[in-house]
């Protein structure tokens, strides 16, 4: 749905590249760690663009990641098609599921759960999803289906913004409708039995509304989505349905001698699953209408609570805020980096971050305003071949995480 242009007078770049980065890391679980990841575009088609990576550790744990997105359809110029391939084998995965039987009257990931109420499993994960988007004849997107960003320094430039006019879908933005077909497993190992389920598989629905300047480095606008996802389940597992509504905002501050740049990002997020409580009688078993524990209303990990581990919380409903500075510094001494200097890195971002959400078993807004969870932190970001990198460090009540990863979180 993009064509990215780099403008800047030691990176000016356009058509097809490709770039191999390889890696090294620690952490608890994992121990040490060694991959590499490779990003290319525009090699299909003018839009298209992929990054995978793949990992090994010394505990004997892998992962491979695949993404690949903005393939424009032959038969049809506004339908794009993206792709995410995800399989992870982790020999020590700290997983907060039933199954300690030290906690024996508590359920795992509940709000009021202890943060040792968890096990320690070898999991085996598999994520296919496969989206296809319809860009709808609006805004920016009325006169062509592809958005050419002309940036430098790691923003867009003006005049090639693909929203942030003004708030009016008709006139500013990219509406855009998805269906995404996914299948989603969590092998635990012993402790399957003791879920309500450890597999996925249905359709997503979403509305999106982007108004960003820049989808990559937003500086100005926002974003909207509502979605509906729905599995019809099987023999194996039950059917549940979930709605989710996510926004954020960016405002732009003003720039001084030292700042590039300075943006104030607000995010937020709620959902429900509203077939929470409704049950049917599966081979003589009673079965709860509810998503495997990874899939549904959830909070912790890249994205959402960075300070907890992946999915730390777990329930019928969700509610998330955040607010993140994100400071772009005029100096950027990356480009004279032995080896960072192989790529085109024209910025970097130093940003502090703030975030509140909780669980519950009801959507009800006084108690999901109760008792929330916090996470803090900060986080360095590189904007490198057109793609940011982060690094983020997080506390919360629980722990302190340092986790790597790709994108601003929205």
């Amino acid at each position: 749905m993009s064509v990215t242009v780099i403008d800047d007078a030691k990176h000016r770049r356009s058509g097809a590249w490709t770039q191999v980065l390889p890696y090294a890391y620690y952490t608890e679980n994992l121990q040490w760690g060694v991959g590499i990841g490779v990003g290319a575009a525009g090699h299909i088609q003018p839009s298209s663009s992929m990054v995978a990576t793949a990992t090994v550790t010394s505990n004997d744990s892998w992962m491979g990641f695949l993404y690949s997105g903005d393939y424009q359809m032959p038969f049809a110029d506004r339908i794009f098609f993206d792709t995410t391939l995800y399989q992870t084998n982790f020999t020590r995965d700290p997983q907060y599921i039933n199954g300690n039987s030290d906690y024996p009257g508590e359920r795992a990931g509940s709000n009021d759960s202890s943060q040792e109420n968890r096990v320690y499993t070898h999991s085996k994960g598999q994520e296919y999803r496969f989206r296809f988007r319809y860009l709808l004849p609006l805004g920016h997107g009325k006169s062509s289906a592809v958005h050419t960003f002309r940036v430098n320094r790691g923003e867009v430039m003006e005049g090639y913004e693909a929203g942030a006019k003004e708030w009016n879908p008709l006139n500013s933005g990219r509406t855009i409708i998805q269906l995404e077909p996914f299948y989603w497993k969590q092998d635990v190992g012993e402790y399957n039995q003791l879920q309500d389920s450890n597999t996925s598989a249905g359709l997503t629905l979403e509305l999106e509304y982007d108004n960003r300047n820049y989808h990559q480095n937003p500086t100005a606008g926002s974003r909207q989505r509502v979605n509906v996802s729905r599995d019809w389940g099987d023999s194996e597992r039950p059917s549940w349905t979930m709605w989710e509504l996510s926004g954020s905002k960016y405002i732009s501050l003003p720039k001084t001698s030292w700042a590039q740049s300075q943006v104030l990002a607000f995010g937020f997020a709620t959902s429900d699953t509203p077939t929470w409580n409704l049950s049917s009688y599966n081979n003589g078993e009673q079965q709860y209408h509810r998503p495997a524990w990874f899939a549904g209303s959830r909070l912790g990990g890249m994205d959402r609570l960075k300070g907890y581990e992946t999915a730390r919380y777990h329930d019928r409903s969700m509610i998330y805020y955040s607010a993140e500075y994100r400071f772009t510094p005029n100096w950027n001494p990356l480009p004279k980096v032995p080896v960072v200097n192989w790529f085109n890195v024209p910025a970097w971002y130093w940003v502090a971050f703030v975030e509140i959400g909780r669980v519950a078993d009801e959507y009800n807004l006084a108690t999901l305003h109760q008792d929330m969870r916090y996470s803090i932190g900060g986080s360095l970001r590189v904007m490198m071949e057109g793609v940011v990198l982060r690094g983020d460090f997080a506390t919360s009540g629980d722990d302190s995480i340092f986790r790597l990863g790709i994108n601003h979180p929205y």
